[in-house]
């Protein structure tokens, strides 16, 4: 969840607070984001937030921490604008004071000093920081790559980076997400030559979905749009938001006369129009989604059309994103997407870029952030194959501590970590139970259990009526539930009068006979809910 904090002496800062997307087990769950609680402890020795850049997995957190934290965020214009944004929609966090950084323009946070490094992804006014403290120098260099013809031609800040090596770098922190693939990461500047065949060839609509936040690949879009002749119309909550944003940031530009709504869109010939939509990781209830579904009146994908996928599959995502393809093909839509043919480039550094920031920065120590367990261990060898001594390159993991002392780093025991579940409003209060409870539902069912008792003899006198979900039946109508009334009304005359009068024995018993009736008959273990009336 990108969540690293810096100390020393009598100051500490965060670099990065973001959110990760449940996982398969966390039913119901909405997004995770870090536990905290080490951050409150640093009280008023934690004096800020720096943001890399505006990706969710490196800010979306703020809206729910920064109500307890109340430190001042740092952030680049538009990241800063995209926070803004987001945190409009919590009330709790909308006086959050966010101060602008400008790349190269160092500034104190306590005893630390941050310089942000302008740095190349796939999101506008990304950056690395350079920090000072104690009389160490220390790069994270946040997600990057070294793209050598970005299309708004703001490359990274190679030659900083080079005159901070030669001023000595204590440690370096580096993006390993890319770190098993060999060469340099396409330029972005590529794009246009990867999508305009398939724009000269299309004679219907177009339909390309990216993430809303990569504002170079809708620029690159756009710019192709009006190469050939098309409109431009943008569909999703967060691509009209961001678009608008970046516009008025100035980091995008649309001529007014390409630019339309999707009233007018809908109302031109096919061939002229292209759409710019959000769900390109499959998410129900998108823009892509809705349209592949034929939820959208009026946009109806066909033959003649085209719909490019600009953008990775996020791991997990793989299965969504089929059954959206699957959909538009049955529709008569042609689909391109990294499969086929290059429709998006990586804004992560492959080896040869990481060998290269190893090489200008030239760290005595190193630490791999970001991918996979297995990225962190490459990227570590990739180091110590650059001249980094091993005994100083640390594979750390969520809460372990590094700690320098006098220029010798050491491994310094862990902090309180942990994740913290949002479920709708719900913040923290999920834990594993409620989770297991979900699960179980998921996959053996839930029986409701629904019976009177008389308060004077202890007789069953209604019921047991039963109400089933998700369990497999087996005769069908009450037939199937007459052994099983049975069965309850038995257990319910066998128990002593006092234990009847005991509703929580009398609904756990209920419940232990309603279970092994299922689990003797079906096999499952649904989840019992007893629910006993006294009269």
């Amino acid at each position: 969840m990108n969540c690293l904090v810096v100390e020393h002496g009598d100051s500490a800062v965060v670099i990065d607070c973001g959110v990760m997307f449940p996982e398969d087990h966390m039913m119901g769950i909405d997004r995770v984001i870090p536990d905290v609680t080490y951050l409150r402890r640093l009280g008023d020795r934690l004096k800020g937030i720096v943001l890399t850049h505006g990706h969710e997995d490196h800010l979306g957190a703020l809206p729910y921490v920064l109500p307890d934290l109340k430190v001042p965020v740092f952030a680049t214009r538009f990241t800063s604008a995209l926070l803004t944004q987001k945190l409009d929609e919590y009330p709790a966090a909308r006086d959050a004071h966010i101060e602008v950084i400008e790349p190269r323009t160092a500034f104190m946070l306590g005893g630390i000093s941050i310089e942000p490094l302008r740095v190349t992804h796939s999101i506008v006014d990304a950056c690395g920081v350079a920090i000072r403290a104690g009389g160490d120098l220390v790069i994270h260099t946040g997600d990057f790559k070294l793209d050598e013809d970005p299309i708004d031609g703001q490359t990274s800040d190679i030659e900083r980076f080079r005159e901070l090596g030669e001023e000595g770098v204590r440690l370096l922190l580096s993006d390993s997400t890319n770190v098993e693939v060999e060469g340099s990461t396409v330029s972005e500047s590529r794009i246009p030559s990867y999508l305009r065949p398939i724009f000269e060839r299309t004679r219907g609509r177009i339909f390309v979905t990216t993430f809303a936040s990569h504002v170079h690949r809708i620029q690159n879009v756009v710019d192709l749009c009006r190469e050939s002749g098309r409109f431009v119309a943008f569909m999703g909550r967060s691509m009209e938001s961001n678009t608008s944003l970046a516009t008025r940031t100035g980091h995008l530009h649309i001529p007014g006369s390409t630019l339309i709504s999707m009233r007018e869109a809908e109302k031109l010939p096919p061939g002229d129009v292209c759409f710019i939509v959000t769900g390109s990781q499959g998410e129900p209830g998108s823009a892509m989604t809705r349209i592949a579904m034929l939820e959208r009146r009026g946009l109806q994908p066909g033959p003649g059309d085209a719909v490019i996928f600009s953008s990775r599959a996020i791991p997990g995502n793989e299965r969504a994103i089929s059954a959206v393809i699957d959909q538009l093909y049955k529709c008569g839509a042609e689909v391109y997407d990294t499969r086929r043919q290059p429709v998006h480039v990586s804004g992560h550094a492959c080896r040869e870029e990481l060998r290269e920031m190893l090489a200008l920065t030239r760290p005595e120590c190193f630490v791999p952030l970001h991918g996979q367990y297995r990225n962190l261990v490459h990227h570590a060898r990739l180091a110590e194959a650059s001249g980094v001594d091993r005994r100083k390159c640390f594979c750390l993991t969520d809460g372990d501590v590094l700690e320098i002392l006098e220029g010798e780093p050491r491994r310094a025991g862990s902090v309180q970590i942990g994740r913290v579940l949002i479920d709708g409003d719900v913040v923290g209060d999920i834990d594993d139970t409620v989770l297991r409870d979900r699960r179980h539902i998921a996959e053996d069912g839930v029986a409701m259990v629904i019976l009177a008792v008389s308060r004077q003899t202890g007789e069953v006198v209604a019921g047991p009526d039963f109400m089933t979900r998700g369990l497999v039946s087996q005769e069908g109508g009450d037939a199937e539930f007459r052994e099983l009334k049975r069965l309850v009304v038995q257990r319910v005359g066998e128990m002593p009068a006092a234990a009847v009068a005991d509703l929580a024995e009398l609904q756990e018993e209920v419940r232990l006979v309603v279970r092994r009736y299922f689990r003797r008959v079906l096999g499952r273990r649904p989840v019992v809910v007893p629910y006993v009336l006294e009269l």
